[in-house]
């Protein structure tokens, strides 16, 4: 695979209680990497044709932009989530 989505790789934590937990920097990485393909299909091909539960739908350029928009915003979202906690980890030397 190439392009956005291959650098997105997702990396799994097991806890001692037997729980998967994945690292959320990848999930971050993953939303980042769906919006830059859908982006770059809206530029590129103008629509594209997918299957949803068996049926096929057609996606025109402005919802694959609107859709890398909406990734991409839940990127940001993570983002911030996930400095705000590192922040509150890390206290502020006086």
């Amino acid at each position: 695979m190439d392009g956005p989505l291959c650098r997105a790789l997702l990396d799994v934590v097991k806890s001692r209680e037997g729980r998967l937990y994945i690292v959320a920097e990848g999930v971050g990485s993953l939303l980042r990497g769906i919006a830059e393909e859908y982006a770059e299909l809206a530029r590129l091909c103008g629509s594209v044709r997918v299957t949803v539960r068996s049926d096929e739908v057609e996606l025109d350029s402005a919802t694959l932009s609107d859709l890398a928009d909406v990734f991409t915003a839940q990127a940001d979202v993570l983002d911030v989530q996930l400095m705000h906690m590192a922040d509150q980890n890390h206290p502020q030397r006086p």
